[in-house]
């Protein structure tokens, strides 16, 4: 049988037509493999976040915000590591503690309460948690690894003790129980006001009315009682001098 001849414009078309469907297939499978591969790179899953440095699990990287926000790298430093105070233990040995052993340290605290030379880890449990507190847990069982933005706000410089103040005065999780601005407001059931007292307002103008009285309240604290009451810490040893110039500058702005 003799070959029909195929005119050229029409092998030219059929293959224009399969170089668009490669085409169009290479750029639908593509769009699908590139999602999934965002979503794997994005940490997207239910196991893990990615942190720059390792992947943890949502909850120990919840424990490392968490360790920042309560102040606890104040005390323990930066992972945990210690270096802050001889009277301050690293914490880089703590996951050695069962959760329930940790779960009291964190809702009770710990330390000399009646010595206030010697900083006092306060008692979390009427302001954190249960979930809060399971996830710091979690961090310290996964030997807190560095986590990605879970550090200290930067303490600016030559902008006047007031600033510099309104930083350390989150850093140090002073925020957590005298709430934004000073102005209180945050349960403390079992205390005889049962509020965790402001730091602004015409009671603690009263009550403060000179730098050295405030100075004294931070460095000494002023534990109250027993958990479950909330006491104020001793930052006495923890705090520098010109830090603790800077908050009482802070508070002088507050109403």
């Amino acid at each position: 049988m003799a070959k029909r001849d195929v005119p050229a414009d029409v092998v030219t078309g059929v293959v224009v037509l399969l170089t668009l469907g490669l085409v169009f297939a290479a750029g639908f499978f593509g769009f699908f493999l590139g999602r999934d591969s965002k979503h794997a790179r994005n940490g997207q899953t239910a196991e893990t976040v990615a942190t720059g440095a390792a992947a943890v699990s949502p909850s120990v990287a919840s424990g490392a915000h968490l360790f920042v926000q309560f102040g606890c790298v104040q005390c323990h430093g930066l992972q945990g590591r210690g270096g802050v105070s001889p009277d301050v233990p690293a914490l880089t040995g703590a996951g050695s503690l069962t959760a329930a052993q940790l779960r009291t340290i964190i809702d009770h605290g710990l330390g000399e309460s009646a010595n206030p030379t010697k900083p006092y880890m306060p008692v979390w449990g009427a302001v954190i948690s249960n979930r809060q507190v399971s996830d710091l847990v979690s961090y310290v069982h996964a030997g807190l690894p560095a986590v990605s933005t879970a550090s200290p706000l930067p303490v600016p410089q030559g902008q006047g003790a007031a600033v510099e103040g309104a930083t350390l005065y989150v850093n140090y999780g002073c925020i957590n129980c005298h709430g934004p601005n000073g102005l209180g407001g945050v349960p403390n059931p079992e205390s005889p006001d049962k509020t965790i007292p402001p730091l602004s307002g015409p009671d603690f103008r009263s009550e403060f009315n000179t730098e050295a009285k405030i100075l004294a309240v931070i460095h000494d604290g002023s534990v109250i009682g027993r958990a479950p009451i909330v006491s104020m810490p001793h930052w006495g040893g923890i705090i520098p001098p010109a830090q603790l110039q800077a908050l009482v500058a802070y508070l002088d702005t507050l109403k």
